[in-house]
This record gives C-alpha cells, sequence and structure tokens, in this order.
C-alpha cells in the first residue's frame, strides 16, 4: 500500500498530527519512511494544513478538519479571500488574505446575524463577537456556510 493510501486511512480515521507524527504513526504500521516522503504525499492527496484548538499545527482531509478548525486551501490569486474560521468557544476569529478583512467583516455586518454583537477587523484578520458563548461553534459554522455560499470561504 502507497504512503499515500495509508495517510488518507489515518486522517480518514479522524487522527490528525504534524508530519513528524505522522511519520511515527506509520512506523507503527511497520512502514518505514520519512518527513519528506510524508510531506510530498500529504500534498498529493491535497491534505488540509489548519491549527487545531490548542495551536497545534496539524493535518487532515479537505472539509474534515479538526475539532474548532476549519480551513480552506488558498487557490492562487483569485482563491477564497477567507483562509480559515477559528473559534474557541468564546469568540470566533477569521483570518483572511492580507488587506482583505475588512471587507470580509464588512460583508458579515451587512448579513446582520441576530447572535454576532460585532466585528473588529484588522489587515487579514477579523475578531467575531458572539451574543451568546454557548452558541459560538453553531454560530462560527452559520458564518462559514455564508461565507461559502457567498463564494468568499
Amino acid at each position: 500500500m502507497k504512503i499515500s493510501d495509508r495517510l488518507i486511512r489515518l486522517l480518514a480515521g479522524e487522527v490528525t498530527g504534524n508530519q513528524a507524527q505522522l511519520v511515527d504513526m506509520l512506523r507503527q504500521q511497520g512502514v518505514k519512511t520519512t518527513q519528506s516522503t510524508v510531506s510530498r504525499a500529504l500534498k498529493k492527496i491535497n491534505a488540509v494544513k489548519g491549527v487545531d484548538a490548542n495551536g497545534r499545527v496539524v493535518y487532515s482531509l479537505p472539509g474534515r478538519t479538526a475539532r474548532g478548525m476549519s480551513e480552506k486551501r488558498e487557490n492562487g490569486l483569485f482563491g477564497s479571500l477567507v483562509k480559515k474560521v477559528l473559534d474557541n468557544g468564546h469568540m470566533i476569529v477569521v483570518h483572511t488574505r492580507p488587506g482583505t478583512a475588512p471587507t470580509v467583516a464588512k460583508v458579515i455586518d451587512d448579513q446582520a446575524f441576530d447572535q454576532i454583537i460585532g466585528t473588529v477587523a484588522g489587515d487579514d484578520t477579523i475578531l467575531i463577537v458572539p451574543a451568546d458563548v454557548k452558541k459560538t461553534r453553531r454560530t462560527a459554522g452559520e458564518i462559514i456556510s455564508y461565507l461559502t455560499g457567498v463564494g468568499l470561504f
């Protein structure tokens, strides 16, 4: 079985980690490999690199990102403006391409989500304050759905 096939199985099974951890997991399965080989295989399967809720770099399959983290790949110059949406259960952070955060925040504000108190935009980061922290994850999901629907994510 190819390294890329084994990585797909690991990542599809909700196993995630950085490249060194993935090399270790493969070795535990009896597969001798290197970090550079894993890196190439991750690119081949279009794995998404992101940061989990604890701030650790992790890889996952597209559409199956680590808990509390969502991310999309950049698709060249005219790809999505939004790179990722994160939440910590209290606040939501949207990472955008440089210089586009004010525009994306305006799009979010214009939607007039009832569950958002307000947004603050910098150059490439938006902080969203939810009205009810018990619904932060659901609100983040609704923001992701909306931004995806309008083609920004």
